[in-house]
């Protein structure tokens, strides 16, 4: 196996700095982080959630990798700590972007797509995603990676942003190609029995290209044990997991179907001792695709 030309696809969450601030502080949390990036040296990384100074000094810590992205308030409100990026960082020895001036495509999860910082009503803040075409230096081969962040209360809100993220994909399909592949990355805020969920890769009735789910398809189109992702941190998130159970809402969506070498949630092992560090409250997920084709 040329392992030159699989591709190591993760999603993480990595918790806005304005959360947690003096129980888990960013100037602890994001030296850990980069810890998973150097010893899982993933190819491509979707993030959700960081500000904009919080990826700036990610970045500085990961000389290897470069990043793109958007925040959810839009450009006008760049270095504001609220505006929570959709960004992907990607390993330059491995990828270049092919998009013009790196930017990519930026959609908005409401009526408006285009509208930067718009959202469906009573949705508890704008949402979007971010795409990029990537070129394999390897072999030259290209893939269209997006990473989102769904709307946190709303089943609705999330329901549309499913068929929205679909129709951006089958457009690209017919661009491109069906045989291109396109991941999609993201903290989803839904459960893999949810609707929204299942609406990725059901028949919606509009000939929308499918995703598939990279965990499940692993796991024979189950869900496998100790699957969960959301860790949570503090006392509350301890009282929620207990009531609610484990919950897997990050999520690496993929096509066409690829073939899929492993995937795998990432333990933050090692570092549990020392709670104030520990990476996010959410576990990141890691797959690895062949992309000899």
């Amino acid at each position: 196996m040329n392992h030159d030309l699989n591709l190591r696809v993760m999603t993480f969450n990595l918790l806005t700095s304005t959360k947690k601030r003096r129980s888990h502080p960013w100037r602890l949390r994001k030296r850990n982080i980069a810890k998973i990036f150097d010893n899982l040296k993933p190819d491509v990384v979707g993030t959700q959630e960081a500000n904009y100074q919080q990826l700036l000094e990610l970045a500085a810590l990961l000389p290897e990798y470069a990043f793109v992205g958007e925040g959810n308030l839009g450009r006008d409100q760049a270095h504001s700590e609220s505006n929570w990026y959709c960004a992907t960082f990607y390993r330059k020895d491995r990828l270049r972007p092919v998009d013009n001036a790196d930017e990519g495509v930026t959609e908005w999860l409401s009526p408006t797509p285009d509208v930067p910082a718009s959202q469906y009503n009573l949705g508890t803040r704008p949402r979007l995603v971010t795409w990029n075409t990537f070129e394999m230096i390897a072999n030259g081969r290209q893939f269209v990676f997006g990473t989102t962040h769904l709307e946190a209360i709303n089943p609705g809100h999330r329901k549309k942003s499913a068929v929205q993220l679909r129709e951006y994909i089958s457009r690209k399909v017919d661009q491109m190609g069906p045989e291109t592949p396109v991941f999609l990355t993201g903290d989803f805020n839904a459960v893999s029995s949810s609707p929204e969920i299942r609406a990725m890769g059901s028949d919606l009735g509009n000939n929308l290209a499918p995703m598939f789910d990279a965990w499940a398809e692993a796991c024979g189109g189950a869900d496998c044990p100790d699957g969960g992702t959301f860790r949570g941190l503090g006392l509350r998130d301890k009282v929620s997991h207990k009531l609610l159970g484990p919950r897997r809402i990050d999520y690496v969506f993929f096509r066409p179907r690829l073939a899929l070498q492993s995937v795998r949630r990432i333990d933050f092992a090692g570092l549990e001792h020392r709670e104030q560090a520990l990476p996010s409250d959410h576990y990141p997920v890691l797959a690895e695709f062949s992309l000899a084709g």
